[in-house]
């Protein structure tokens, strides 16, 4: 470890208020050996506070992990100010030159990626792994010196100037700084942690869990697919690699036959279905797996020595190996899931204690921070993690829950309860978007419960407004795109909980180019079988008022306050926020959102009336910038 580093000074004019205590917390968090819970909003400043308290710590080892790699930045930016050395983790897959340069693809299951890797390193047939091996001993100087602080463009970088793989020079570093950057699934997934951070002393790791909130669904990153079409290009590799009429051939001709019966009838259908259907394909997993392994090497020398190209070498044996061996986790659940016209059997955990306890038990001290962390005691109730702990929630402190400056108008009367949907107050919601879309410049994010609702309402929006729509398959970067050609006045359609709501920073100089959010309904998650079977599996263990108010309610909350966070990135800041739904006006929900309303409306009068006072407040806060 640079022993240079920084020990504790604090690189702005001093702490804020709050700033302080969350230092205070954490250090005495990382003494104590303790959990830490910090609820601040973005713009707040908690990551500069956390990282000082972590150093008036002491903390010996800390690993900050994030849920994508766009959340590094702000860490990396602020251990730079502190004169941190550090190192980061992600998808290798998406900065390797051989099989995936420049890959969005972030799917930490993509075992045809570290299977070919493998092979590519124990043939020698990679260079870029060979020089990682004798990078210089100072590359965690010459990164902290780039300009750039996004952990991408860093790590491509490396490729570019030492022609080595950024993955494995990034790896090298871990015993030589302190603080390791990394995606949840190099903390999370055992096999994947025992293998890059093996040497990793526990008892003297600290553990930034950033974006905690996500912790409530985290059953997602565990999740097995397997479809149709990878059956049946098993069953083609194994009758191209000679292994027809063989016990392997026999076992996945069961699972095809298998998935057949139990499909459900109908499109975007999702139904439970037992495991022990597939109880007898179990116990050829091993076998399986050496089939695929077998397979794959075979591949992988055709393709070096006739091709000359093994950049997109798959073995589909291999997923479905995968697949096999997640039945055998008894806290693994497995559907049947039509969506999208694509059959797909989906294996995957219901309760996300079970894969993210144990791990957070281990190290030393865990930092959990977030702009929404859920009410409650969720550490114990949902995480189940035992350690001592204390909160700490900025709002709770201030008695405010303003971070910037807005405006939080209710449109009272409107609504998504299922029964009162029809024609007629679409067509009002559709009024007041127009109203909005017309008369607040910059860029409006509008959000909808559930993909019917924003087909029901955007499809009727002024032509002469600019719009563009989160589908299913919409990429982060065509939204992106889309934004520099027009984010002067533009309408943006999504969906609570997807792409845009959890993970786009629409800004320009540091600050926000969201004037407004409006939030259609209230975002209650779809009581689908996935839901239900969810809500019975944690009612065994916290019952079954306290399992319905995590899976309902907070997870409603979080996505409104998701969605709303996107406008206010910092102090500096203006945006107005549009509930539209009465039932924002009960208790419960405000109770749970803690926003101020500044005016409720309930007539098109009223709402016309209150449009003149929000340009106002526009005109206003921009006067006094």
């Amino acid at each position: 470890m640079d022993s240079s580093e920084n020990r504790g000074v604090f690189p702005y004019s001093s702490l804020r208020p709050g700033q302080r205590e969350i230092s205070e917390l954490v250090k005495s968090s990382v003494e104590n050996a303790s959990v830490a819970i910090i609820n601040a909003p973005t713009g707040f400043g908690k990551t500069a506070a956390v990282i000082d308290g972590l150093l008036k710590g002491n903390a010996e080892k800390v690993l900050w992990i994030v849920r994508t790699i766009n959340e590094m930045y702000p860490v990396i930016r602020e251990l730079k100010k502190f004169n941190c050395k550090y190192t980061f983790l992600f998808s290798a897959k998406r900065t390797c030159p051989l099989f995936g340069l420049n890959s969005r693809d972030e799917d930490s299951n993509n075992i045809d990626f570290w299977e070919n890797c493998k092979l590519a390193r124990i043939n020698g047939k990679c260079n870029y792994y060979l020089k990682s091996l004798d990078m210089r001993e100072d590359l965690s100087d010459y990164i902290f010196s780039l300009e750039t602080n996004t952990a991408f463009d860093q790590a491509i970088w490396i490729l570019t100037h030492f022609s080595s793989c950024p993955f494995f020079s990034l790896t090298n570093l871990i015993d030589k700084v302190r603080f390791v950057i990394a995606t949840y699934p190099y903390f999370f997934k055992d096999e994947i942690f025992k293998k890059i951070l093996e040497k990793t002393e526990m008892e003297n790791l600290v553990v930034v869990v950033d974006e905690a909130h996500s912790l409530l669904n985290m059953s997602d990153l565990f999740s097995i697919k397997l479809s149709l079409r990878d059956i049946e290009d098993s069953l083609k590799e194994i009758k191209n690699y000679g292994y027809s009429g063989t016990e392997v051939e026999k076992a996945i001709k069961k699972v095809y036959k298998i998935a057949n019966s139990i499909r459900p009838k109908g499109e975007n259908v999702l139904r439970l279905v037992k495991k022990e259907f597939f109880n007898e394909i179990t116990t050829y997993y091993d076998i399986i797996l050496d089939v695929s392994e077998d397979i794959r090497e075979r591949k992988f020398r055709s393709e070096l020595y006739m091709h000359n190209s093994i950049r997109n070498l798959t073995v589909k044996l291999s997923h479905l190996a995968l697949w096999v061996e997640s039945l055998h986790n008894e806290n693994n659940y497995l559907f049947a899931s039509t969506e999208d016209n694509n059959y797909r059997l989906i294996s995957i955990p219901l309760d996300p204690s079970r894969v993210i306890s144990a791990p957070l038990e281990k190290p030393r001290a865990v930092i959990m921070m977030s702009g929404t962390i859920p009410p409650g005691d969720f550490v114990n109730d949902l995480l189940n993690i035992n350690k001592k702990r204390t909160f700490f929630d900025i709002e709770l402190m201030t008695g405010s829950s303003r971070m910037g400056n807005y405006m939080a108008i209710v449109v009272g009367d409107v609504t998504t309860l299922y029964k009162s949907r029809n024609e007629s107050m679409y067509k009002r919601i559709v009024h007041y978007l127009n109203k909005i879309g017309n008369q607040i410049n910059g860029v409006k994010l509008v959000v909808y419960p559930s993909y019917e609702i924003m087909e029901k309402v955007s499809g009727s929006i002024d032509s002469r407004i600019t719009q563009i729509k989160e589908e299913k398959k919409t990429s982060l970067n065509q939204i992106l795109r889309k934004l520099k050609e027009d984010s002067d006045n533009l309408m943006i359609h999504s969906v609570a909980g997807g792409k845009i709501t959890e993970g786009i920073e629409i800004t320009e100089n540091g600050k926000t180019k969201i004037s407004s959010v409006i939030i259609v309904g209230i975002p209650y998650p779809q009581r689908d079988e996935y839901l239900i079977n969810r809500e019975k599996v944690l009612s065994k263990r916290l019952g079954v008022s306290k399992a319905r108010f995590y899976l309902y309610k907070v997870s409603s909350y979080i996505r409104i306050k998701q969605a709303l966070g996107r406008a206010i990135r910092g102090p500096g800041d203006i945006a107005v926020y549009f509930l539209m739904d009465y039932r924002y006006i009960h208790s419960e929900v405000k109770r749970l959102l803690r926003i101020r309303y500044d005016k409720v409306t309930k007539s098109i009068k009223e709402f016309d009336n209150i449009m003149l006072e929000a340009k106002k407040f526009f005109k206003e806060r921009n006067t006094k910038k």
